[in-house]
């Protein structure tokens, strides 16, 4: 496949007027240094809104001041789809990605990915105890795992993916299972749940992977990040569940051809190549290289070969259809306090 890097400077040329104004969850620190080399290269502007939360909330009251929305949750995208938010793009660089990351009906596009699994104590735990996510729900584990809120969009897509695959009986017993065994009241982010494990207050975390990374470039988590390792569930079943970020084009129509093209810029070979090596992300176009951290994640399990594991790639389209159900569930067993 040829590089998309390439497709993408030779469809815009250099130094094109215009801007894209983008409307983003993500952190600011991460997309600037590819807004900069964007604007460098094309000419064209980029005005970014960074919303740390109630991103949704704020397209939903102003659909069209954007005309790109980048989140870092790529069930975001949906819920935009079927409200009716987006519009398909049109372009020959995006339809060579895999279907796997591309919206049916193109509304949106899937830029990276990243497995949901367990940190556990390297001093505490045998990993090979820990090879599915059911694994976590056995009475040995009482009092001995930590994560966060049941309803962050992590874990709620964490549930919404089981309830597709496994069916609503075997999500319930996971999720119960789970809230029997929590060492603490749901609380912070994904990396408090590894400096728990840190401090002892627990022995096991659920996380993203690429949080691996981030406290490992990190003075004050980076011994958090050295006392743990990673596992990623159900290798050797279906595959571990991903998390996934995604960008598409609002129905704002002022600058279309410009926000296509920071779309296409998003999955071109160079923002892939920057994903994967500086944000620890797995990338969505072939050929793109694993961060050397990636490369030695999970390397006890033999199902994972320098850090490339069996995902579980789940159609975005039926893990939203599930959110009322896992809801219920969770209000069920009051999963955001300690039993």
């Amino acid at each position: 496949m040829r590089r998309l890097l390439l497709v993408f400077i030779s469809s815009l040329g250099l130094l094109q007027a215009g801007t894209v104004r983008v409307l983003t969850d993500r952190t600011e620190t991460h997309l600037e240094p590819l807004f900069a080399l964007f604007e460098r290269n094309t000419g064209i502007e980029v005005e970014a809104v960074y919303v740390k939360k109630g991103m949704m909330s704020r397209f939903e009251t102003r659909p069209t001041e954007a005309d790109l929305v980048i989140s870092k949750t790529a069930e975001n995208l949906e819920v935009a789809r079927k409200k009716g938010w987006l519009q398909p793009y049109s372009s020959g660089a995006l339809d060579q990605i895999s279907k796997q990351f591309t919206d049916p009906e193109k509304a949106y596009v899937v830029t990276s990915y990243r497995p949901r699994g367990f940190y556990f104590a390297k001093d505490r735990v045998n990993p090979e105890e820990l090879s599915s996510y059911m694994s976590i729900t056995d009475p040995k584990w009482k009092e001995k795992v930590a994560i966060r809120s049941g309803t962050h969009s992590y874990n709620m897509s964490l549930f919404c993916q089981m309830m597709e695959t496994e069916g609503p009986e075997k999500t319930r017993e996971f999720i119960k299972g789970l809230h029997q065994n929590l060492a603490r009241s749901p609380q912070g982010n994904d990396r408090a749940q590894v400096q728990a494990v840190y401090e002892k207050k627990a022995d096991i975390s659920v996380g993203n992977s690429y949080y691996m990374g981030i406290m490992m470039s990190r003075d004050d988590q980076k011994a958090w990040a050295e006392s743990v390792g990673v596992v990623f569930p159900n290798q050797d079943a279906k595959g571990s569940y991903v998390m996934r970020s995604a960008a598409g084009l609002t129905k704002a129509n002022r600058n279309v051809d410009e926000a296509t093209k920071l779309l296409e810029f998003l999955v071109s070979d160079f923002a892939q190549t920057y994903f994967s090596k500086s944000l620890h992300v797995y990338p969505v176009i072939e050929g793109v290289e694993l961060s050397e951290l990636n490369q030695s994640l999970a390397a006890h399990q033999p199902e994972v070969e320098k850090g490339q594991f069996k995902a579980n790639m789940i159609p975005l389209r039926a893990i939203d259809e599930h959110r009322e159900a896992v809801i219920e569930i969770l209000n069920e067993v009051n999963f955001d306090q300690k039993p």
